[in-house]
């Protein structure tokens, strides 16, 4: 998979056909108790990204940047973030990573940090870095990969660095696990997948029964407000082996499973049912937009329907389709005239305009910068469970 859009190569293309490609924004946190497995990730984006000729820069503040600079050579740039190196400072390593991922294209940032980080600067301190540089580089649309080894952080850590990132990718005792994984398919979530180095490749192959039970454990945990300690407890296990089944690093015995289902009251296949959907989707804009219109979220079967609208300076445009029923406009920026109806309505930047009885027919941007505005509109078929 080679750049598509906004989607990118991880440089793994069993990665990519899992994820469907990195997302531009991306940040990736590797949940790592295979440290080997993900400097083999961490390598692959390397290459593929040198490969493209685009920029890429390596914090090493855990190893010897001379031994980085000498495996890739002088395409790619290594920060060195030991705790006497020149961006050892948490402020300057900041404005370092910011200022060289605000590029055109975005640059690509991989940091193996985040240990030395939590033991120079504290936990707080290293998760606040994390706290500000993530959202910045997603808002730049750089690609970035941070090492996260679990057992040196802590459930604390990662859970606090889990709540901002976009991908959390949990690696260890063979497998891969999807934590988070923001803009793709529900289906993705909690996947779990037997991970192999071959000849320094990582290959990816469907784990199906031990993935079932660690997404069939963890949903039924969070439904129930179960701890894993409770739910060790009825399934007559420790906590460790929840714990473990939960994250994909291990299975259970048939007989516990299906005493842990006795005891919960429900069928081995209920325990096993894929995941529901989440209760929400998440629909990005590209990051190149164009003008014209751009669905975001365009499922007629939903109830309500949203597109993204650009107009450059001076320009006009209209729907892609006739609708009847009610339509919502809001201007996002920009001085916008509407058509709707017999009327032309001048819109500026937060406002928005009702139409119920009346189709928008058109719209117009007034002023000589372009402008954007977000089309909703109401279908009248049912949302997904009604009657």
């Amino acid at each position: 998979m080679n750049e598509v859009g906004d989607r990118v190569s991880s440089g793994v293309p069993d990665v990519d056909a899992l994820l469907g490609g990195l997302i531009l924004g991306d940040n990736v946190v590797w949940v790592a108790e295979d440290v080997n497995a993900v400097r083999h990730l961490e390598d692959a984006l390397i290459r593929e990204v040198l490969s493209r000729g685009e920029r890429c820069f390596y914090v090493s503040a855990a190893g010897d940047p001379a031994r980085v600079q000498a495996r890739f050579g002088p395409g790619l740039t290594v920060l060195d973030a030991r705790a006497r190196g020149p961006y050892g400072d948490a402020g300057v390593l900041e404005t370092a990573i910011i200022e060289g991922a605000r590029s055109n294209p975005p640059g690509y940032v991989v940091i193996d940090g985040l240990v030395r980080f939590a033991q120079r600067w504290g936990p707080a301190k290293a998760v606040a870095f994390f706290s500000r540089v993530c959202p910045r580089l997603f808002d730049l649309g750089a690609v970035a990969y941070w090492r996260a080894p679990r057992a040196e952080l802590g459930a604390s850590f990662i859970e606090q660095v889990t709540n901002v990132t976009q991908c959390v990718l949990e690696v260890g005792n063979g497998h891969l696990r999807v934590v988070k994984a923001e803009g793709r398919p529900a289906s993705v979530q909690g996947r779990v997948l037997r991970l192999e180095l071959i000849d320094g490749i990582v290959r990816l192959e469907e784990e199906r029964t031990l993935g079932r039970l660690a997404q069939g454990l963890e949903r039924v945990r969070r439904e129930r407000n179960l701890s894993q300690s409770e739910l060790a407890r009825l399934a007559g296990v420790s906590q460790s082996a929840i714990s473990q089944a939960e994250g994909g690093r291990r299975g259970l015995s048939l007989e516990t499973v299906i005493m842990l289902s006795e005891r919960l009251g429900m069928g081995v296949d209920d325990l096993l049912s894929s995941p529901r959907l989440g209760g929400y989707v998440l629909a990005r804009r590209p990051r190149t937009l164009e003008e014209g219109n751009t669905a975001l979220l365009d499922d007629p079967n939903v109830g309500l329907r949203t597109h993204l609208v650009r107009l450059d300076p001076g320009a006009s445009g209209s729907p892609d389709f006739l609708h009847k029923g009610a339509e919502l406009v809001l201007v996002a920026s920009g001085l916008v005239q509407l058509t709707i109806g017999s009327d032309t309505p001048v819109l500026r930047a937060g406002d928005a305009a009702l139409a119920t009885s009346v189709a928008v027919s058109g719209w117009r941007n007034l002023i000589s910068s372009p402008a954007l505005l977000f089309w909703v509109v109401r279908d009248d078929a049912p949302r997904t469970g009604d009657q």
